[in-house]
């Protein structure tokens, strides 16, 4: 018997969820969005599950270990938790292409295919999890998520101040919203196949 499928959402972290603020070595830097865990509470309510997916590069350039992502990690689930709201997978890339990173681990510093614009991560979400790509979606700001997305055969959005902003890329999201409250409210609405 076939395990049943689901959709997802699957998300970006920084300048997703979390203010983008260069390298997050530590729990404290961790500063959500405005919000963020109420739209991810609307995720909780419908069909989707929620994974987020991110290149945390912070590992390979020796800042930040697995242990301290994971006390990251914990601090969003913490946080969105105190409005109510929980996210069903965080999977993270460690890895970082440059063997010139001064004071980086070497072990880390390969070419792999979980870091985005690769679709390692997702592909690995939806394995683990049961997810029907083909009825998921990716929200992220920078078009290397919506391309690790459309690798992945995800519909996707991109998040941007400007809602028709020019995307210079040859990736094109199939929509634009201002946030992660508008991306969530477009999905919610968007026509079900």
């Amino acid at each position: 018997m076939t395990p049943f499928l689901r959709p997802a959402v699957f998300l970006d972290r920084d300048g997703t969820i979390n203010e983008e603020r260069g390298h997050i070595q530590s729990p404290e830097d961790l500063i959500l969005l405005p919000g963020v865990a109420k739209a991810i509470q609307s995720l909780n309510k419908s069909q989707y599950i929620t994974v987020v997916v991110t290149n945390q590069s912070v590992i390979a350039r020796g800042k930040c270990t697995e242990g301290g992502m994971e006390e990251i990690n914990n601090r969003l689930q913490s946080l969105i938790g105190e409005d109510g709201a929980s996210i069903d997978g965080i999977y993270y890339c460690p890895h970082y292409p440059d063997p010139e990173i001064p004071g980086g681990r070497r072990d880390l510093n390969i070419v792999c295919g979980c870091r985005k614009p690769e679709p390692g991560l997702i592909m690995k979400a939806a394995m683990d999890m049961n997810i029907n790509l083909a009825s998921s979606w990716m929200i992220g700001d920078a078009t290397r998520d919506i391309e690790a997305g459309k690798k992945a055969g995800l519909r996707s959005i991109l998040l941007s101040e400007e809602e028709n902003s020019n995307n210079n890329s040859s990736v094109i999201p199939d929509a634009t919203c201002r946030d992660l409250k508008d991306a969530v409210r477009f999905i919610l609405d968007y026509p079900k196949d």
